[in-house]
């Protein structure tokens, strides 16, 4: 049995907002510890959550979101892959009821009070100077720091190991000439090694972030050099080069360069580069808000293959009734998809009525990439569609269904799962129970209930408990599986907390005279300042 890890709830640090929702979405591509989602702020991704994966019916781990965009996030973990879906619970706050204007009095009545107010004697006041108080505006954490163990052990075979971490992050620290500091890396020791879990070595620095930037709103141009996380550039990627772009109101048009790192353990290389120019906008348009971005890039890979691509990202959004996103990548050169269509994806979320949430989407990764790792960071040719609809019956209560279907295009096998989950949003700090039936490639289900407590203004914990039917297509048995979890974070002080969780999966079926259990477990001190 391989090591198992259990879906983690989404974890913040403050009550679940209402109306409450399921987002789902994938990981648009990974590293070996940062996963990009097709979904952030506008969704209600916020940094600090945990974020549960999946891959087909089963569990594949979790992540922590580090970076949020409108619509994508950075979230950092281990045992990552591209193509992978998450559903997560979140809200999104309704927009403010639109005040209602009494009618314009008419001239004669205008008129009147006039004459009423011009009669009105006024009487002198003095005024009296007061000072001005002091705003105090929020800071994010310039310096975080986070240093703890994980654990991942199962009672079958020898695959049994522990990490030693420490994660540091810069955010923006002032350097010069309006150039700020940004950097993020990891440093750990694993003991016992296995290539399986982290291929490098039993000791690794991997180094995500370390750049010098200057991307002041207020500036006509924006730059940054080092080992760059491109901004605004739809499907670049890390590269240990420079970015530049100046702004003509609300465009900015630019261009980027630079050498890839090892994308396994972010070691320099000069076998793989990356170029091209590109552009972004923000158009306002009545009650309505357009935006995108464009880039034009060649690619080179350590595979000595040769990739030209273009890409277009779009949003749009009608205030909180409509909102929809699309991203298209064509390519050619030594590595060709079908039809020169390389990805694409659309979303589409609308609620036409208050109680009411709906949300559609669908993928398609048509590129096939040569992978020889041990762990694969590209999606392999596939096509995806899901959806959602939910309902608040209630201010105590929302009901909601999602269903998807995915199929594989190099094995041709398809999956597809549909279920119920209801949320009691203001019990402790939620409550929801689902089912998602798993039908085609794999027959089985998953049924699980998560409750969330909010212990203090700095103390949540959370709890997950979950079984698992999965069975071949045509087999006549089934495993049955039984997962727990527990996690959460507790403030000590102001500037550190404590974050753990303990995550357990059971097997029900004693077939082979002993039943299959395995852990991961996490223990770590957050620092920040």
């Amino acid at each position: 049995m391989t090591t198992l890890v259990l879906a983690l709830a989404v974890v913040t640090g403050a009550q679940a907002p209402s109306p409450a929702r399921t987002v789902e979405g994938k990981v648009s591509y990974a590293t070996a510890t940062t996963a990009y989602l097709d979904a952030g702020s506008r969704e209600g991704l916020a940094a600090g959550m945990t974020v549960a994966l999946y891959r087909g019916s089963g569990s594949a781990g979790t992540c922590t979101v580090r970076e949020v965009g409108d619509h994508f996030a950075a979230c950092t973990g281990h045992g990552l892959h591209g193509g992978e879906r998450f559903a997560v619970q979140t809200a999104v706050p309704a927009a403010p009821a639109v005040a209602q204007l009494a009618p314009i009095p008419s001239d004669e009545e205008q008129a009147r009070r006039l004459a009423a107010v011009e009669a009105t004697p006024v009487a002198m006041v003095e005024a009296a100077a007061t000072a001005k108080k002091e705003v105090a505006i929020p800071q994010l954490p310039l310096l975080e720091a986070d240093l703890g163990y994980g654990l991942w052990a199962t009672n079958s075979g020898s695959a049994t190991s522990g990490r030693l971490q420490l994660d540091v992050r810069v955010s923006g620290l002032e350097a010069f000439a309006g150039f700020r500091l940004f950097a993020d890396a990891r440093l750990m020791q694993w003991a016992p090694y296995y290539s399986a879990f982290a291929p490098g070595g039993s000791t690794q620095l991997l180094v995500y972030d370390l750049e010098l930037a200057q991307r002041e709103p207020g500036r006509s141009w924006t730059a940054a050099f080092g080992r760059v996380i491109p901004w605004f550039i739809p499907g670049a990627t890390v590269m240990d080069g420079a970015q530049a772009g100046f702004k003509v109101g609300s465009v900015e048009l630019g261009a980027f360069g630079g050498l890839l790192p090892n994308p396994y353990n972010t070691e320099p290389q000069t076998n793989s580069y990356t170029g091209g120019v590109y552009a972004n906008f923000e158009a306002p348009i009545g009650k309505t808000l357009l935006s995108g971005g464009a880039r034009v890039a060649v690619v080179q890979d350590q595979s000595v293959m040769r990739h030209y691509e273009g890409e277009l990202a779009l949003n749009y959004w009608v205030g909180s009734a409509l909102s929809l996103a699309g991203d298209l990548r064509v390519g050619g050169g030594d590595l060709k998809a079908p039809d020169y269509i390389d990805a694409g994806r659309i979303t589409i979320s609308t609620r036409p009525w208050e109680p009411l949430t709906i949300g559609a989407g669908f993928s398609y990764w048509g590129l096939l990439t040569p992978d020889q790792e041990p762990q694969a960071i590209w999606p392999g040719p596939s096509r995806r569609a899901d959806a959602n609809v939910g309902i608040e019956a209630a201010k105590w209560i929302t009901i909601s269904a999602l269903g998807g279907w995915i199929d594989d295009l190099v094995s041709n096998l398809s999956h597809t799962y549909l279920g119920p989950e209801v949320l009691f949003p203001h019990l402790l700090a939620g409550l929801s129970l689902g089912y998602l039936r798993d039908l085609g490639w794999l027959e089985g289900g998953n049924a699980w209930a998560q409750l969330a407590w909010q212990a203090s203004q700095s103390a949540r914990l959370t709890g997950r408990l979950s079984w698992y039917q999965t069975a071949a297509n045509g087999s006549s048995t089934a495993t049955n599986e039984l997962g727990a979890t527990i996690s959460g974070t507790v403030g000590l002080n102001r500037w550190l907390a404590l974050r753990f969780s303990v995550l357990m999966r059971v097997g029900l079926d004693n077939g082979q005279g002993s039943i299959p259990f395995g852990t991961s477990s996490e223990l770590f001190l957050v620092g920040n300042y």
